[in-house]
């Protein structure tokens, strides 16, 4: 029986995915006056955002100097922008699950300093979540995180569902025990429609709006 839903953030509650690339891409720029290719930056996605700065600079995640300020600067000064609003049907989703009586949190591989902006922006500061598990700028803990969230909420593993977009969400999901739905709703989603197929998920949907349904199918 499903008893909390966690839910991954970057493509899945929004199409911020192009927002931080650009913004890593931007901040590099403005420090080292060379622009890393899109596929450079993606190539270290799954690690947290002090993870990925720190690659592409050639720095320690944990470096003192690393300009982790600044590029969160870059991320919320491109935000309104690039990504102003999360997906149409988010808020009406996440509202019937509330209704349903399911608890929600958020696995994301951002930390704080750009998850919280990115919540204030798409008007989800009081939208329920209860618990947060950020990333690591050291490897994608994605797994690690789903257990503490079960651990959180005081369930078991398989009571809980994990919604994300990326093959890895499938893939640290199946590792957890937890049960995945493949978010494929975003513009690009079909770019990685073979890699997600291949991890096969527990569901896959194209359209947000056949979320809450499946989900309260399954409580």
């Amino acid at each position: 029986m499903l008893k909390a839903v966690l839910f991954d953030v970057d493509g899945t509650l929004g199409d911020t995915l192009p927002l931080c690339v650009e913004a890593y891409r931007t901040t590099v720029y403005e420090l080292r006056g060379q622009r890393p290719s899109a596929q450079e930056v993606v190539s270290h996605f799954g690690l947290s955002d002090r993870g990925v700065l720190g690659a592409l600079l050639g720095m320690h995640p944990d470096d003192a100097e690393l300009p982790i300020g600044h590029f969160v600067q870059v991320y919320c000064r491109l935000l309104p922008q690039m990504a102003p609003a999360p997906f149409d049907g988010v808020a009406e989703m996440l509202a019937g699950l509330r209704r349903a009586g399911l608890r929600l949190g958020i696995v994301t591989g951002k930390e704080a300093c750009t998850a919280r902006p990115t919540f204030t922006a798409f008007g989800l500061d009081e939208a329920g979540f209860e618990w947060f598990g950020f990333g690591s700028p050291f490897s994608n803990v994605k797994a690690q995180r789903l257990r503490e969230g079960a651990d959180f909420f005081g369930i078991s593993p398989a009571e809980l569902l994990y919604v994300g977009d990326a093959p890895s969400d499938i893939t640290l999901a199946h590792a957890a025990g937890v049960r995945i739905l493949n978010a494929a709703w975003a513009p690009d989603s079909d770019s990685c429609r073979e890699a997600c197929l291949a991890e096969k998920p527990d569901f896959r949907l194209s359209d947000i709006r056949d979320v809450l349904p499946l989900i309260l199918s399954l409580i």
